[in-house]
């Protein structure tokens, strides 16, 4: 008995030594990786920002290299006679040429059509708008800055240049919202797409609350998966104040201002009623801004019922008409590969040293390791009225 427990101490002290010391070795890593951010933080300048480009996948064959490495290992493996294979392999060659036929007919068919087109005086690029059956697909991930809203501007951008009517841009949007300003200008940045004819659609799969919502009103088309969260249509604001603190302690703030409401609310400065009323008064008027944005592009939906600040499953939101359909992003775009178009996928990339790259996949280990042995507020529930404002 008494070498069981000597034995399982033992064990219980090399876990925890060999856990202390991988987590130390992490969080040298996370250290050395923060000093240099800040380091190349304070170096960068407009002119020597880290060089970004834009990458392409195209989306409906992402699968064949798998589907091919399947078929090669089903075959060493028949769940069927050698006979009856052999027979579906002659079926499916026969199959596959008669879908050539089609294709080389279907060809034929869209070539007849173009010279009849330029020979109606179209020009060239109209022409190529009546053919063109692209879908492009942007991600954007948002938080409480929006900070990747730099990204979306030049990809929006480079759409403006070569998009064409018949395109569809698709957005995958995952934000619960956050600075006014800073979402009013990624909302702008989905408007740009909308002024320039261009269809967009925008696909939540978790969340597109408060400022995120902002910018999914602004698309044509609002797709949702069903227990994605919807709504937040509403402002908050929080302010700390320590003018008593200061008082018990005889320490005396003083705040000179030109300009009646240059300040109203601050966190030392004493709120009076009238400071109270102001603060308010602003707040007000930047929902009632957001509630206008909504109304301008969500046809027939009753915003006095909907601009509440609640948010809702995207399953009460369609009922709402806060949502036109619900659905997955990935479901919405099978379906479009279905249909004939071509998906296709641009992201930023940003250019980094092979040091960098590997500062950053060592930072990212340390989260994945660190998230698995600890308890971290992450990985524990969240009270979404708390999280989704």
């Amino acid at each position: 008995m008494e070498s069981e427990n000597a034995s399982s101490l033992l064990d219980f002290v090399v876990n925890y030594f060999t856990f202390y010391y991988v987590s130390l070795l992490l969080f040298l890593v996370a250290g050395v990786l923060m000093l240099w951010r800040a380091f190349r933080r304070r170096k960068r300048t407009p002119g020597n920002r880290p060089k970004t480009h834009l990458s392409f996948r195209y989306l409906n064959d992402r699968f064949d290299s798998d589907v091919d490495s399947l078929q090669r290992e089903l075959q060493k493996h028949p769940f069927l006679p050698k006979a009856a294979l052999k027979l579906l392999r002659k079926a499916q060659k026969k199959e596959g040429k008669s879908e050539e036929q089609e294709t080389k007919s279907d060809s034929q068919t869209t070539l007849e059509k173009i010279r009849e087109q330029l020979d109606s005086g179209l020009s060239t690029e109209e022409v190529i708008g009546k053919h063109s059956n692209r879908v492009y697909v942007l991600s954007f991930t948002g938080n409480i800055m929006a900070s990747a809203v730099e990204q979306l501007r030049e990809e929006i951008s480079f759409l403006l240049q070569i998009g064409l009517p018949s395109d569809e841009i698709v957005v995958r949007l995952t934000s619960p919202g956050g600075a006014v300003a800073q979402y009013g200008y990624a909302s702008s940045q989905l408007l740009r797409l909308r002024q320039a004819g261009l269809n967009c659609t925008v696909c939540v799969d978790t969340v597109a609350a408060s400022g995120g919502y902002m910018m999914a009103a602004a698309a044509q088309k609002i797709i949702a998966a069903p227990f994605a969260f919807l709504g937040s249509i509403g402002v908050v604001a929080s302010v700390p104040n320590f003018h008593r603190v200061l008082q018990r302690n005889e320490i005396d703030y003083y705040l000179f201002t030109a300009g009646e409401y240059k300040r109203t609310v601050t966190p030392f400065a004493e709120v009076t009623e009238e400071a109270r009323e102001k603060f308010q008064a602003d707040l007000s008027a930047i929902h009632q801004a957001f509630k206008d944005h909504v109304t301008q592009y969500r046809e027939g939906l009753d915003i006095e019922k909907v601009a509440t600040g609640e948010y809702w499953l995207a399953s009460k939101a369609l009922e709402l008409k806060l949502v036109d359909e619900l659905l997955t992003s990935d479901d919405y775009l099978h379906g479009k590969m279905e249909e004939g178009f071509d998906v296709i996928e641009i992201r930023t990339v940003e250019e980094r040293k092979p040091l960098e790259r590997l500062l950053q996949q060592g930072a990212q280990l340390f989260q994945r390791v660190l998230q698995s042995r600890l308890p971290l507020p992450d990985s524990q529930p969240l009270d979404v009225r708390e999280y989704y404002r």
